[in-house]
């Protein structure tokens, strides 16, 4: 197949978290099947140099002039010669609206509009440039979801082959990219598209998740449970469960994957000791340095180090944390935390490390070196999040030999197992409540007294693989059954094998 991705993110080149991870592991999952995949991400002003460096210059053809309403952009794309069968990455340079960081806010929403519009368009007018037969459209997101809208809107056989499937991958449904109608209207589209009950209106606003939740051939989101979590209610739904819903079976849950070339403590020049299952030794000593580059010395060697890694927001379930950390401090177990975002959590924390430096070390912002070191020395990793997509940094513990301890939601129940069955891997919770999260810790003390049991949770979570093929295996599978459904329905649908 032919398959164009569309995102806001694709790591290493430009990352804010775990959406770069995604789309780059998909893409190059695709690609290793033998696909071919181009990916679309812009060219923004923090990392034009970094692109430079590594290899990005000016594509061939006529620079592009891209309409948003009355005004005109001119772009480009850079590209660089491709050394293996990987993806193909493109960036889109349009230095008036992609200057500045990879969410600029400075400009507000109309800036993030313009950005959406021109995204969408330049992803769509980029096979015919290259006479390139596409098959797959594949948008990522609330900052790509145009591109199923202006597919279904303005791109027909003419610059797209009528059998182009368009898909959307929704990894956060909190994230919808909602805007005053007059907004999108300004961007040229069709006043029926804003106007009920058309493609982006949503109760008098326009929401552009919306929109290509409707307008897409197929929709998926990033874990089984979490697909039928938003669905279910508003809770999880966020006022678009009834979207959702009438897409019947072309809605589905394909769960994430992880980059074990990247991540593995076997080869991680992060850490400072190797390790693997089936050669523990070297653990020990990256928790003996994670303690002493931490400043943790009030930890004794026989009590829990604790691991968090993650934005301090509401929906990481800080809040459930705070209220028992010193405590759990005082009883003797150790806290490593790193992150950055609600300045109050951010304060809070300060404020327990400054009064528990020994057992509680807190590092504001995000260190990708150290974020492993917390994976590979802690003995438990923390993710009691409100609500998960996906999550990776679970699947990132579980192969570093930290069992995580997570609540019941979206991603984190598709992917630990608790410590009671017989395959457990972790500890599972279920209600959002510090209570409930302290008894799983209390349960995680108990197993940790008994060092044969331990070691089998231990072995059996570093065992476990949540590998990108296998998504890719599910993404083939549901390309094909969108492509099927659309012949169906007289809308083409015809994809190469």
């Amino acid at each position: 197949m032919n398959i164009l991705l569309v995102s806001a993110e694709y790591a290493p080149l430009a990352k804010v978290g775990g959406l770069a991870d995604a789309v780059a592991g998909l893409a190059g999952a695709l690609a290793a099947r033998g696909h071919d995949v181009r990916v679309v991400l812009p060219a923004y002003g923090a990392i034009v140099d970094r692109a430079a460096e590594a290899g990005f210059r000016p594509a061939g053809g006529p620079p592009l002039a891209l309409r948003t309403g009355t005004v005109f952009r001119r772009a480009a794309w850079l590209e660089r010669p491709r050394a293996t069968r990987g993806p193909r990455l493109y960036l889109l340079d349009a230095p008036e609206v992609f200057a500045g960081d990879i969410y600029d806010r400075a400009g507000g929403p109309p800036l993030a509009l313009e950005r959406a519009a021109l995204l969408a368009q330049a992803a769509l007018l980029l096979p015919q440039r290259l006479g390139w037969p596409v098959d797959i459209v594949h948008a990522h997101d609330a900052h790509a979801a145009l591109v199923p809208v202006c597919r279904r809107l303005w791109f027909d056989a003419a610059v797209l082959p009528e059998a182009a499937i368009s898909v959307l991958t929704i990894h956060n449904l909190a994230h919808q990219e909602i805007h005053p109608l007059d907004a999108l209207a300004a961007l040229g589209l069709p006043a029926t598209a804003l106007a009920y009950p058309g493609l982006l209106e949503f109760h008098g606003l326009a929401n552009l998740m919306k929109g290509a939740i409707v307008a897409a051939d197929t929709v998926n989101t990033v874990s089984p449970t979490y697909a039928t979590e938003t669905v279910a209610g508003a809770e999880f739904g966020c006022g678009l469960e009834g979207a959702l819903a009438a897409r019947g079976a072309a809605y589905r849950g394909i769960l994430n994957g992880a980059d074990y070339r990247s991540w593995n403590p076997r080869a991680d020049r992060a850490l400072p000791a190797p390790f693997s299952a089936a050669a523990i030794a070297g653990r020990e000593h990256c928790r003996v340095a994670l303690r002493r580059e931490l400043g943790l010395v009030d930890v004794a060697p026989g009590r829990l180090l604790c691991g968090f890694v993650g934005r301090l927001v509401a929906q990481k379930g800080v809040e459930l944390l705070l209220p028992l950390l010193e405590r759990l401090a005082e009883d003797g177990l150790g806290f490593a935390l790193l992150g950055s975002g609600d300045g109050a959590l951010e304060e809070r924390l300060r404020a327990l490390a400054d009064a528990h430096p020994g057992s509680i070390a807190f590092v504001r912002g995000f260190d990708d070196a150290l974020a492993r070191r917390i994976y590979g020395g802690s003995d438990l990793f923390l993710m009691p999040s409100l609500f998960e997509p996906c999550g990776l940094g679970q699947m990132y513990a579980l192969r570093y030999g930290a069992a995580p301890i997570v609540r019941r939601t979206g991603g984190l129940a598709d992917t630990v197992v608790d410590a009671a069955l017989p395959d457990g891997d972790g500890f599972v919770f279920d209600d959002a409540r510090p209570d409930a999260l302290l008894a799983a810790l209390r349960r995680a003390e108990a197993l940790w007294s008994d060092r044969s049991g331990w070691a089998a949770l231990q072995q059996r979570g570093m065992r476990r693989l949540f590998d990108w093929d296998r998504s890719a295996a599910d993404y083939e599978l549901m390309y094909t059954q969108a492509a099927v459904a659309g012949q169906a329905a007289g809308r083409g649908g015809h994809v190469r094998g």
